[in-house]
């Protein structure tokens, strides 16, 4: 009986070695790609005492060749682009920021294989005047560049009604 388990054993771990050497990897292409997940935004307080809204993005990549990030933090080491529109007439403005909203992330790198990268990033920083108006409805639009200088997919936070956010 013992002979017995352990050649079913042996034969078993043998089938899963089989198995998953035939399991193909999923490639991606070069280019990066980003989705939209989520967007919050939370009353808080500045540096200096004053009551601001501070707007958290969220959203979601793959990049197939897994060079994301520059590791650096210099105009030349942006990887994340966002551009903010206002909404009126139902029709997107952008808005000209006093702060650009492009920001540096590490460098990531794979090995083996699997080159692409998956991930979700957040971005903490845009900010919203207190109080907020009740009539304004505003959008967020979000690119991701990689270190061979490949683009993503533009996507969007579709509107975001500034009235949900206001307590009542």
């Amino acid at each position: 009986m013992k002979l017995f388990l352990k050649i079913f054993f042996v034969s078993v771990m043998i089938f899963m070695i089989y198995l998953s050497s035939c399991m193909k990897i999923k490639s991606y292409p070069p280019e990066p790609e980003v989705e939209f997940k989520e967007f919050k935004l939370i009353d808080t307080i500045d540096g200096l005492g004053n009551r601001k809204y501070a707007g958290f993005l969220t959203f979601t990549f793959v990049d197939g060749d897994g060079d994301l990030g520059f590791g650096q933090d210099s105009a030349s080491s942006k990887a994340v682009f966002i551009n903010k529109y206002e909404i009126i007439n139902n029709v997107a403005h952008l808005v000209d920021l006093a702060v650009d909203y492009s920001y540096s992330i590490p460098a990531f790198s794979t090995t083996g294989n699997r080159k692409a990268l998956k991930g979700e990033i957040v971005v903490k920083s845009l900010e919203e005047p207190y109080p907020l108006n009740s009539d304004d409805t505003i959008m967020y639009k979000f690119y991701i560049v990689d270190r061979s200088r490949n683009y993503s997919n533009t996507d969007s936070t579709g509107y975001i009604a500034l009235i949900d956010f206001i307590e009542r």
